[in-house]
């Protein structure tokens, strides 16, 4: 059995014709039967009519001033056709043959609208005039007014002359009934009907008025004498055009009344304000002279309150607008469906139940593949909607409407502006035969789409646009890529409905029982955008704007160096390390993942994964096997091999011609588009980023993964790189920190066994993390510290190899040695073996001066409680004293103080060197003093070898000796550095350096400013700069002191030169203003007021100013002196001075002497039009 076409299921036949746009003012007598008998009443459309039809018919015995309707709807709702229809049904004109009435009467099918159209037309006989205001003589420019139209067409309507001086003629005659006189007298005079020649307005004139000379010579004595009388007549306005149209239709259709049907009004008055109280009036004054006589009726693509509140000017008078149109009829979206169905889309019974059991056959997967989504409400898909207005799908329409409305706005024309665009109806009947589209040939099944619908409108389209979509299929490979690119361009004339990729393949849905074309539509979008044939913003996708190409073009022409694609890279592959991988060892320590790009650092931590990235392929299996090697050399970190994609290649260019053009681009943009572009190119930038991690991410977790020659790669499973990482450092860590297990403990157990060792009385009964860490042992039935193995002996033995080398070790230096590998071992763990050992007895502390021997103390207690100090104090093993430290102490104190110890012994040595120390710690505390006060380098070395000193003065004797040996050298290098600061720092070197700071501070900031510095200059401040910051400042006082001068000096005669041009400049300023004309005849104190500005100019203050201060006074003095002589004159002369600046004329510069004369007129033709309004001028 043949399959059935479309164009077999409807009633009607689909290839008829159908007016696109209907025209009020058409009179042919066939178009307009067929127009009554296609018209199609919905019941809304047939409530409006009875509503009023209702109130003309009250009028007679109800007269009111409420007779004007407002008709509103899209373009294309059939608001011509309700209008139109509406005078010809009131006006019951004859339409071939049979009054117009009783035609739409029976078309409408309803019993209560025709005894309506009988009352009125038996009733209340009308006169109608129906026009379309948009088409007639004068919209296009604008040079006429509501009122002369419809005044000059109903003059037409009554078979006067549309001429209004002819028709005034006319008018004039016939009240003197003299009409028949003239035109007998025309007919003779020109062998012609006055009544067929008149419309002829260029000849009609010029006879008519030779005429008028023949039957009023007296009146007018020569052929032209009417003619030349006419051009000085009165303007038409809304009150004569309502009385004419009383005295008019008396003489001419008396006992009718009168209906003028006026379309597209709202599209006329909507230019201006001026036009909408032009309708105002004209409708009051119909009303209020007419009384219920004169109706009007008139169109509009808005609602009146649409159009009134659009207008800000004048709003009291718009608002009586409103109240003059009280039947107001609004034809909404469902009114045209409706229509489109029954005209057009109207099948046969058949073919109604064939469509409603495709519809049942595929109304879930159809439901789910054409849904739209909106920010409005569209029609839902019914069975009923289904097949009424099958093969379109009911939410098509409306979207039409909106496409077809936009289309009529595009290229920032007012909303208002009109077009010939093909209705609503019409496209639906295109769609069915027009041979781009001929869905009328399709198998049942198939759908209507908004491609097809573009190419009916396409030619509506600006041209650049369908340049761009016609190319596309000779460019793009893809076969929907186009069809896409359509459906775009329309649905961006439909603001409410999402350019998204779901909304796109709804509309390009091809058939009832079709699979889903999203996929398809996906991957043209990915082509379409890649070319830059669409482009994507928050509102969706759109064809790209002329400026939006220039954006791609420039955008397209950046490339990234191999630097920018290092940090896009370095930035996405640090990204994966927020949160930072981290580990938590044995349950103890928190141990964390470092990372390094190309062998940079990017992120701190414990252990480093080395990254790598190198192109897929054989650089990527080289740079692999490469790894692996360096990875059995540095047995300490993890090498991590990422291949590069050309994916990834494409998404860092694209990332950095998103992040260039942000940086060119953003700070300049100034127009709204420019904004738009700024904010769209920003989420371009996200979405590569989004892209560039989602690839590297895939491409780290396919990468390899190397430690000490093992594959450590993350598995197939794998999911992020982060925890990745996380995974492999938990394989990792026990091979590196291989003895972390030995002071493994949780810090909270550390901190109980800290503050223990403070407060037990013995070793037995501590916490258990002394016995978990193996630090006790029994010792004769005694616990003690098991210093001889473990971590107490790993310490230990880091203390005894500093202190071999002459240095102590701090608990910085102990806590960041513990934290290498193989130890790893937490600050806290390393704290309380460093207590331990000092409980031992086996070790002593020195922190801020004070030595700590015994953990019993508070100096022991405050080191080891606060995090800073335990860092900042120093460890040192604790031994009894033997000769060989006695002997190393006499020649430390021979070296240090120069004379020799009496007797080599401990007491003796201590004594004498505590005398000693005490005699030059004053001396070396009076130079950190000084240093500090004068905030001059140096004071640092001084105080650390003070500290030392005072631990010499108040610690044991072992302790001192101890100290002596192990900081000699700092304590005397800081008592020859205080004895030489004692003997330089003397007061004038003191001020002397003051004055070098200052010099420094303020003299040379605005010197170096200056254009004509010397080289000699900035390298005499430089050099100063470096001398002030050394700490042998005070062995370069005579240098500091000749550098200082060479600042000073230029600073001074600067100084000077610009304080003497200053004094100079008011001093001649003054005396210019005391010689002035009529400074005499002013009192003393206006003299002091206007003198007082160049008296304080011209004095030397006692306090100095800056230097670009008397500059800028200097300069301000000749417009200070213009001022007051000014002054001066409006004093003397009142408001009559005004004064003349003649730069201005000359400011472009003066090169010929053309030039020079044009200025000299510009300043003498300004001088007298001033002179000539009675000024006094000063020339300045």
């Amino acid at each position: 059995m043949a399959e059935t076409r479309i164009g077999a299921l409807f009633a009607s036949d689909i290839r008829r014709r159908i007016e696109e746009v209907i025209k009020v003012d058409q009179t042919d007598d066939q178009v307009l039967r067929d127009e009554i008998h296609e018209y199609v009443v919905t019941n809304a459309i047939r409530r409006h009519y009875v509503e009023v039809l209702e109130r003309y018919a009250e009028t007679p015995n109800k007269p009111h001033e409420g007779i004007a309707v407002w008709v509103s709807g899209f373009f294309g709702s059939g608001k011509s056709s309700f209008a139109k229809m509406l005078g010809l049904t009131i006006e019951n004109r004859p339409v071939a043959g049979e009054p117009a009435s009783e035609q739409f009467g029976r078309q409408t099918g309803d019993n209560k609208l025709q005894v309506l159209l009988k009352t009125i037309t038996e009733k209340i006989p009308t006169h109608a005039v129906i026009f379309d205001v948009s088409t007639d003589r004068g919209i296009r420019s604008g040079n006429q007014t509501l009122t002369e139209i419809m005044y000059g067409l109903f003059l037409h309507s009554l078979a006067y002359a549309k001429d209004l001086d002819l028709s005034e003629l006319e008018i004039a005659l016939e009240a003197e009934g003299r009409l028949a006189e003239f035109e007998k007298v025309y007919a003779e005079k020109f062998n012609k009907e006055w009544n067929a020649d008149k419309g002829m307005v260029v000849f009609a004139l010029g006879r008519a008025s030779e005429v008028m000379h023949v039957i009023a010579p007296s009146t007018y004595p020569a052929a032209d004498s009417w003619v030349r009388g006419i051009k000085q007549r009165a303007d038409i306005t809304p009150g004569k055009l309502a009385d004419r149209a009383n005295e008019l239709m008396k003489r001419r259709r008396p006992g009718q009344s009168l209906l003028f049907v006026v379309d597209e009004v709202g599209q006329f008055v909507a230019r201006d304000v001026q036009k909408m109280l032009d309708l105002q009036a004209v409708v009051q004054s119909l009303g209020v002279k007419g009384r219920g006589k004169h109706w009007v009726v008139v169109t509009s693509q808005e609602k009146l309150g649409e159009l009134v509140s659009g207008l800000d000017d004048k709003k009291i008078e718009l608002a009586r607008l409103m109240d003059r149109f009280p039947l107001q009829v609004h034809l909404e979206p469902s009114d045209i469906s409706e229509v489109t169905s029954k005209r057009v889309l109207s099948k046969n019974a058949a073919a109604q139940a064939q469509v409603g059991k495709l519809f049942d056959e595929h109304r879930g997967r159809l439901t789910e593949h054409t849904r739209i989504t909106a920010d409005i409400r569209l029609p839902e898909l019914t069975r009923d909607g289904f097949v009424e207005l099958y093969p379109l799908l009911p939410y098509q329409i409306d979207l039409i409407i909106k496409v077809v409305s936009g289309l009529r706005t595009q290229g920032g024309a007012s909303r208002h502006v009109g077009g010939a665009n093909r209705t609503i109806i019409k496209l639906a009947q295109q769609l069915l035969i027009n041979p781009a589209v001929n869905l009328a040939d399709q198998e049942v099944g198939a759908l209507a789409r908004l491609d097809q619908v573009y190419d009916l409108v396409e030619g509506n389209i600006g041209s650049d646009v369908r340049a761009k979509i016609a190319a596309i299929v000779n460019e793009l490979r893809h076969p929907l890529a186009q069809s896409v690119a359509k459906v775009i361009c329309l649905l961006q004339y439909v603001q409410s409905v999402h350019r998204s990729p779901e909304n796109i393949a709804a509309a390009l849905h091809p058939g009832v029982s079709s699979d889903s074309q999203l996929a398809a539509v996906r991957d043209a979008l990915l082509e379409l955008e890649s070319t830059q044939k669409v482009r994507r913003g928050d509102d969706g996708y759109r064809i790209p704007t002329p400026a939006e190409d220039d954006w791609e073009r420039l955008r397209n022409g950046i490339s990234p160096k191999p630097g920018d694609a290092h940090r896009l890279l370095s930035e996405v592959l640090t990204g994966f390390w927020q949160p930072q991988p981290s580990h938590s060892f044995l349950d103890t320590k928190t141990f964390k993942a470092g990372l390094a790009i190309h062998g940079r650092d990017a992120v701190d931590g414990d252990m480093v994964f080395h990254v790598h990235l190198a192109e897929g392929g054989s650089e990527f299996s080289s740079l692999a096997a490469e790894l692996r090697v360096r990875s059995q050399q540095e047995p300490k970190s993890v090498f991590w091999a990422v291949a590069l994609s050309e994916a990834i290649d494409l998404e860092i260019v694209e990332a950095f011609r998103s992040k260039e053009m942000l940086a060119r681009k953003e700070r300049e943009a100034r127009t709204a588009d420019e904004t738009a572009l700024i904010g769209e190119e920003k989420v371009r930038l996200r979405r590569h980023q989004d892209e560039l991690r989602r690839l590297l991410k895939s491409a780290c977790l396919s990468g390899a993964v190397f430690f000490r020659g093992n594959d450590r790669s993350p598995g197939d499973h794998a999911t992020d790189v982060g925890k990745s990482a996380v995974e492999i450092l938990g394989q990792v860590l026990p091979e590196v920190f291989d003895r972390f297990k030995e002071a493994a403990a949780k810090s909270a157990d550390v901190k109980k066994g800290v503050e223990a060792l403070f407060v037990a009385e013995n070793l037995q009964g501590l916490p258990s993390v002394f016995g978990s860490l193996g630090l006790l042992r029994d010792e004769r039935g005694k616990t003690v510290f098991r210093v001889e193995s473990g971590p107490l002996k790993e310490v230990l033995d880091r203390i005894d190899e500093r202190a071999n080398y002459g240095d102590t070790a701090s608990g910085r230096f102990l806590a960041d040695e513990f934290a290498k590998e193989p130890f790893g071992w937490d600050f806290e763990a390393v704290r309380l073996l460093v207590l331990s050992l000092l409980r031992a007895g086996k070790v002593e502390g020195t922190s801020k001066g004070q030595t700590i021997e015994a953990v019993t103390g508070i100096d022991a207690r405050e080191t080891f409680a606060n995090n800073n100090l335990f860092r900042q104090a120093s460890f040192r093993p604790k031994k009894g004293i033997e000769f060989e430290e006695l002997v190393k102490a006499s020649e430390a104190f021979r070296d240090t103080f120069g004379t020799e110890v009496r007797e080599l012994n401990a007491g003796a040595i201590v004594n004498e060197l505590r005398k000693e120390v005490a005699r030059h710690e004053d001396s070396v505390a009076a130079a950190l003093v000084q240093l500090t006060a004068s905030r001059l380098p140096g004071g640092a070395m001084l105080d650390g070898a003070l500290g030392q000193m005072k631990a010499i003065l108040r610690g044991s004797e072992d302790n001192a000796l101890a100290t002596f040996n192990s900081s000699h050298r700092s304590i005397k290098d800081a008592i020859k550095r205080a004895a030489e600061l004692e003997k330089n720092l003397t007061e004038p070197w003191l001020h002397g350096l003051e004055r070098a700071r200052q010099a420094l501070a303020t003299a040379w900031p605005f010197l170096s400013q200056e254009d004509d510095i010397s080289d000699e200059l900035s390298g005499a401040a430089a050099t100063l700069e470096d001398l002030l910051a050394r700490e042998s400042f005070y062995k370069e006082l005579p240098a500091i002191e000749q550098n200082t001068k060479l600042i000073e000096i230029e600073f001074d005669r600067r100084y000077e030169g610009a304080l003497t041009a200053r004094i100079a400049a008011y001093a001649a300023a003054l005396d210019i203003l005391l010689v002035a004309p009529g400074w005499s005849d002013i009192d003393a104190d206006q003299q002091r007021r206007l003198a007082g500005p160049f008296e304080r100019g011209k004095a030397r203050e006692s306090e100095r100013l800056p230097i670009p201060q008397l500059r800028s006074d200097r300069d301000a003095c000749d417009g200070r002196l213009r001022a007051a002589i000014a002054e001066l004159r409006r004093i003397l002369d009142g408001d009559r001075v005004v004064t003349v600046s003649v730069g201005s004329y000359f400011g472009g510069g003066i090169e010929t002497e053309e030039q020079l004369d044009a200025a000299l007129e510009g300043v003498r033709e300004e001088c007298a039009r001033l002179i000539g309004a009675g000024k006094k001028i000063i020339v300045q």
